[in-house]
């Protein structure tokens, strides 16, 4: 380990640990914040963006905007991750961060449909494009960096930080707008109210690159890249050789579409099926947010004791049993009491899939393809499933009723299930330094 990566180890320096968790992490409270923010304001840009005499087309326009942003993961996936295994985690971290406030900078400034025409959505969706084209890096490269410099035997709990950060940036995103809508009168919200979180979503990226200054490289990717002259296609290339982690990968990353279900649309879904206002689900929302953020060091630290595995499969079968009879019990009562339990109860069956998560990718992989291993199906399939999850609920709550939305969620958590039980390994106890690399 040389001097700086051991300098920066955070075993050996509280301060340094306190400032490699900060760099790490924020970039993930700021994508989240990001993406649930546009979740959570999608009604409000539907009429001043996407302006339509259908609400519910003008609603799936709005939220198609909101898929774009997902599309670019890929992109971003491709181009960042090896470079990010090629030239090191922290060259990397600011880069992300700087794209993800420059595109919510502009979504806050983009004249509306009635000024600009055409032109509206048009911006609104480049921006998200630039913002899931920097979410396609952060993800991996921020879960790479905190899984290298964690403590081996405590890993999932030491990088749990990052995991809780991804729900106080949903938790942060639905106070600021539960704020705007319940302080300010409709004409202010659509006049200029919804900007608001979005501007702030763009000082916090200037923050976070501040944060990111002078982070130390991981002592993982410090010893293999002594003397290492390998380009970012060749690391690309060998992906190839990985094909079923990288599967692995792209399974466990289907679960977003609960994740998106519970914790980012579910005021919205609650206000289309039952009318429920959308501050009411705010509300509700930042209490089973707060939960998720609670339960999810400890549940991480289980995962340390018993193993990945067992959480996965307790959250899947957690799902199979229970996603109708709380969508069922949601959409049959306009209620603040209801829209809370199902929302509580659904923050921490995503939380038992959610805390190992994030170190399980880290343990799949080797040092020298990890960001590019982790990056490149993650990002496929959230664009998939996650990008995709407002709009395939609207449709079959249109088509089905809760019936069909359930069956959906049911059977993401039904092929999960059945990848646990046969292909997933037993990650815990993996090293992040001694695996082979590839030559």
């Amino acid at each position: 380990m040389n001097t700086q990566a051991a300098r920066l180890a955070p075993a050996e320096h509280p301060a340094a640990s306190y400032r490699t968790i900060l760099g790490g992490a924020i970039g993930h409270f700021i994508e989240w914040y990001e993406f649930a923010l546009y979740g959570f304001l999608g009604s409000v840009l539907a009429a001043n963006i996407f302006p339509s005499t259908d609400p519910a087309a003008s609603l799936i326009a709005s939220f198609s905007a909101f898929a774009i942003g997902f599309l670019g993961r890929p992109i971003g996936a491709v181009v960042l991750s090896p470079l990010c295994d090629k030239i090191g985690r922290r060259k990397l971290l600011s880069m992300t961060i700087l794209l993800a406030g420059i595109g919510s900078l502009a979504i806050a400034l983009c004249p509306d449909y009635k000024t600009i025409g055409i032109m509206a959505p048009i911006i609104i969706s480049l921006a998200r494009l630039l913002q899931g084209f920097s979410a396609g890096g952060e993800f991996q490269i921020a879960i790479t960096f905190l899984n290298e410099h964690a403590r081996p035997k405590y890993r999932a709990f030491s990088a749990s930080p990052q995991t809780v950060c991804i729900g106080l940036g949903i938790l942060t995103a639905c106070g600021v707008a539960g704020l705007v809508t319940h302080f300010l009168s409709p004409h202010a919200l659509n006049a200029w109210g919804w900007r608001v979180p979005f501007l702030v979503g763009a000082f916090m990226s200037l923050y976070g690159v501040i944060a990111r200054r002078g982070l130390g490289e991981t002592p993982a990717f410090e010893a293999i890249s002594r003397g290492r002259r390998t380009s970012a296609l060749t690391i690309l290339r060998s992906l190839t050789a990985f094909r079923r982690e990288a599967l692995l990968v792209f399974v466990l990353e289907m679960n977003v579409v609960q994740y998106i279900m519970f914790l980012v649309f579910l005021p919205s879904y609650a206000h289309l099926t039952t009318g429920l206002p959308v501050s009411v689900g705010f509300s509700a929302s930042v209490i089973a947010t707060v939960v998720y953020c609670v339960v999810s060091p400890p549940l991480s630290l289980l995962s340390d004791h018993i193993g990945r595995k067992p959480l996965f499969i307790a959250g899947a079968v957690l799902f199979l049993l229970f996603t109708y009879p709380l969508l069922h019990t949601l959409t049959s009562s306009a209620s603040f009491s209801t829209f809370l339990l199902v929302a509580i109860t659904g923050s921490i069956f995503v939380a038992t899939t959610g805390a190992p998560l994030s170190t399980t990718f880290a343990e799949l992989f080797p040092t020298s393809i990890r960001a590019t291993g982790i990056g490149v199906p993650y990002a496929v399939s959230i664009a998939l499933f996650g990008g995709t999850t407002p709009i395939v609920i609207v449709w079959l709550q249109n088509r089905g009723g809760v019936l069909w939305v359930s069956a959906y969620v049911m059977t993401i958590s039904f092929i999960s299930l059945i990848v646990y039980l046969t292909l997933l390994p037993e990650t815990r106890g993996r090293s992040l330094t001694s695996n082979q690399d590839f030559k």
